[in-house]
C-alpha cells in the first residue's frame, strides 16, 4: 500500500511537481504566441470562455511547444512525473493519458493481442473493452459475473469462473477483469493473477474507479498491489484531476511495453493539454503527501451517509454482502419501498434538491464520495434524504417498479448467444435493420445490454435465438430499459449481412 512507502525521501521526491512547475514558468515568461490552440493562450478567447476559465487558466492551455516536453516521446518534465506517479501507485511505468482510461483499455488490448488470439473478458464491461477486441481483432470468451438480486447490479468476476474458461480455452492469451464496479465491487484481484501467473498469460484490469485504492488502510488495496500486470485508474473520477485525465500502469515483463507504448501514439492525440496533464501531476502530489488524511476524511462521511440511510425508513442501502471487497466510499440507495425507481429518485434529488448524483439505474442510485465533499455537503444530502423518506414526493411514479422487479427476477434467464465472428469481424461487416422477429436466427451486429443488470445480453457477431428474442420482448414490456440498439422503439434490430 503507498501509506507504507511514506519514508522522508519518498515524501521529498513526491513533493516536486515538474509538469505543473514548468507550465508556471512557460506562462509567467510571457512568450508571444504563434502556435495554436487558435486563442493564443487566452488573447483571443471569447468573453464567455475567459468568463468561464479565467485568464490563468487559457495562458495554460498550450500543447507541445519547446521546452514542454512530449507525451509520446517525453525526456524531461512528463517524463519525470510519470517517474513520480509511477512510485506513488507502486508501478514499473506509468503513462498519463489525456484520452480518458478508454484510451488505456483499448492500448492495453493492442498490446497484448494480435488478430485471431483468444482473450477471456468480462460480459460486464465498459463497452472501451469491446472497441479494443474491434481494433485488436481478438475473439473473447465471456466471464459471467455473480449477480446480486437484491440489489439488481453484477458484481466482480471470480477466479473459479476464469479458471473454468482457461480449461474450456486452452490458448487464451490474456486475461482482463473489471475491478472496481460502477457499484463498488471489488474482486479478490491477488488470487486472480496468481492464477493467470500460473498460465504465464498477463492480468489486464480495468481499475477505472480506484485510482484511489491503498491510500488509506480502509480502502481495498489497489490492483497493482495485488500482482496485476497492467492496470488502468481514472484519477479524474476520484482524485483531484480535470476530467478524460487517466493513468496506465505496468509491472512486471509479461506486457511488452514498446508495443504498448506504440498504441498509445497511435490511440492518444498529438496536441495533449497540459491543463489536463499539469492536473495529473498535482493529484499525485496531493495523494502521495495527503492521501491517508483526505481519504480517511471521506470514507467517515461515507459512514455517516450510511448510518444514517440505514435509520431511514423505505431507503435501503447496497453493502458488501457477497463482494469479495468493497469500497466503503461507494453510497449505493435504493429507494423502491416508496415506490421510487432509481432514475426517479436521481430526479428528485437533482431537480428539488440541486444534489447531483453519479448514476442511477432502474433500481439504485449511486453517490459518490470523495474528500471533496465538505460537511455542509453531507448534511444538505442528509436532509434531503429525510425528506424524500417521510414526505414522498412528486417525482415519485405512482406504480413504481417494483413488480417490475419481481417479474424480471422470474424471468429464466436464457443463456449468452452462441459466437459466429469476433466483434472486429461483425464489426467490418455490412448490416441492415430488420424487424426483431426476422432476426432469430441472424447475427446481431449491436451491443444489447438490458438494465438491470448492465451485462451485455447480445454480442456484435453473436446469433439471435428465439430465446434471446423472448427475453428481450418480455423485459421491453415491463419497462426495462435497454441499452445499445440503435432503434430506440425496439422494432428493429441491425444484423449483418453478406458482402
Amino acid at each position: 500500500m503507498i501509506i507504507k512507502l511514506r519514508d522522508s525521501s519518498f515524501i521529498q521526491r513526491q513533493e516536486e511537481t515538474p509538469l505543473y512547475s514548468a507550465l508556471c514558468k512557460y506562462i509567467d515568461e510571457h512568450n508571444v504566441p504563434f502556435h495554436m490552440p487558435g486563442h493564443m493562450q487566452g488573447r483571443g478567447a471569447s468573453a464567455g470562455l475567459l468568463n468561464l476559465m479565467g485568464e490563468r487558466a487559457l495562458a495554460a492551455d498550450i500543447t507541445q511547444v519547446l521546452d514542454m516536453d512530449d507525451i509520446h516521446r517525453p525526456s524531461n518534465y512528463t517524463k519525470r512525473a510519470q517517474e513520480l506517479a509511477a512510485e506513488c501507485f507502486g508501478a514499473e511505468h506509468t503513462w498519463f493519458l489525456i484520452n480518458g482510461s478508454t484510451c488505456g483499455n483499448q492500448a492495453m488490448f493492442l498490446a497484448v493481442l494480435n488478430e485471431g488470439d483468444e482473450v477471456i473478458v468480462p460480459r460486464c464491461a465498459h463497452r472501451s473493452l469491446q472497441a479494443g477486441l474491434i481494433f485488436s481483432g481478438a475473439r473473447p470468451h465471456y466471464v459471467f459475473s455473480p449477480y446480486d438480486a437484491e440489489t439488481g447490479v453484477s458484481l466482480a468476476v471470480e477466479k473459479s469462473e476464469l479458471e473454468r474458461l482457461q480449461r474450456e480455452y486452452p490458448r487464451t492469451k490474456a486475461w482482463a477483469i473489471t475491478s472496481i464496479t460502477p457499484y463498488g465491487a471489488c474482486a479478490n484481484v491477488a488470487d486472480i493473477a496468481i492464477a493467470a501467473h500460473q498460465h504465464s498469460l498477463p492480468l489486464l484490469v480495468d481499475e477505472a474507479w480506484g485510482p484511489h485504492f491503498g491510500l488509506h488502510p480502509g480502502l481495498p488495496q489497489s490492483a497493482l498491489h495485488q500482482g496485476a500486470d497492467c492496470v488502468v485508474q481514472s484519477a479524474h473520477k476520484l482524485l483531484a484531476a480535470l476530467s478524460q485525465a487517466s493513468l496506465l500502469h505496468v509491472r512486471g515483463n509479461l506486457v511488452d511495453r514498446g508495443r504498448l507504448h506504440l498504441a498509445l501514439r497511435m490511440l492518444e492525440s498529438t496536441s495533449p493539454s497540459y491543463l489536463l496533464l499539469a492536473s495529473l501531476d498535482l493529484a499525485r502530489r496531493q495523494a502521495a503527501l495527503d492521501g491517508e488524511s483526505l481519504w480517511g476524511r471521506a470514507l467517515e462521511h461515507a459512514e455517516e451517509v450510511r448510518s444514517f440511510i440505514r435509520n431511514l425508513p423505505g431507503l435501503s442501502l447496497m453493502e458488501q454482502g457477497a463482494a469479495f471487497d468493497y469500497d466503503k466510499t461507494r453510497v449505493v440507495i435504493s429507494a423502491v419501498e416508496l415506490g421510487m425507481d432509481g432514475v426517479e429518485l436521481e430526479r428528485t434529488l437533482r431537480y428539488r434538491f440541486n444534489i447531483q448524483p453519479e448514476m442511477s439505474d432502474m433500481r439504485n442510485v449511486v453517490l459518490v464520495i470523495t474528500p471533496s465533499q465538505s460537511g455542509e455537503d453531507i448534511n444538505r444530502l442528509k436532509e434531503a434524504l429525510k425528506e424524500i423518506a417521510s414526505a414522498p414526493h412528486g417525482w415519485i411514479s405512482q406504480e413504481g417498479i417494483k413488480g417490475s422487479l419481481r417479474e424480471v427476477s422470474k424471468l429464466e434467464f436464457p443463456g449468452f448467444p452462441e459466437q459466429i465472428l469476433s466483434p472486429r469481424q461483425a464489426y467490418f461487416s455490412c448490416s441492415k435493420a430488420v424487424p426483431w422477429k426476422r432476426a432469430v436466427g441472424e447475427i446481431c451486429a449491436e451491443l444489447i445490454t438490458p438494465y438491470p443488470p448492465g451485462i451485455p445480453l447480445i454480442c456484435p457477431g453473436e446469433r439471435i435465438g428465439c430465446e434471446h428474442y423472448e427475453y428481450l420482448q418480455a423485459l421491453n414490456k415491463m419497462g426495462i430499459p435497454i441499452d445499445g440498439l440503435s432503434d430506440e422503439t425496439l422494432e428493429y434490430v441491425k444484423i449483418i449481412v453478406a458482402a
